[in-house]
């Protein structure tokens, strides 16, 4: 994870007026980094969120919110691996990168939630 994160920054560098999504899609095998600490990341994801980049983390089979958090990523998705489940975690995110478009176009406050809220009675997707 983060040598694509700083791959992107470094190719970013000496841009100014930007921002950068970043969506991390797993089912939480592999996540142990042989590079980075958690820690070491966490640091990284932090410093950029200062510099107008949002990070999402969707998964499934594994604490997603946990995981997330100790990255320092607040939005999050979680979808169980279905054909259902996985369609609507992919329209769910489709309309959320719409409507974050929607607010870097319109010059909006991008540290509000980044996931669309869900419909109350659709218990699926969350």
């Amino acid at each position: 994870m983060a040598f694509a994160i700083n791959k992107l920054r470094n190719a970013l560098a000496g841009q100014n007026n930007y921002n950068v999504l970043v969506t991390i899609l797993t089912d939480g095998e592999e996540n142990a980094s042989r590079e980075h600490s958690a820690f070491d990341i966490k640091n990284l994801i932090d410093e950029l969120k200062l510099k107008n980049w949002t990070f999402t983390y969707i998964g499934t089979d594994h604490d997603v919110e946990k995981i997330a958090l100790s990255l320092s990523i607040t939005n999050t998705l979680v979808f169980e691996k279905n054909e259902a489940d996985i369609k609507k975690m992919f329209q769910k995110d489709h309309d959320s990168r719409v409507n974050y478009n929607r607010k870097v176009h319109m010059n909006e406050n991008m540290n509000t939630s980044y996931f669309i809220p869900e419909d109350p009675d659709d218990k699926s997707v969350s």
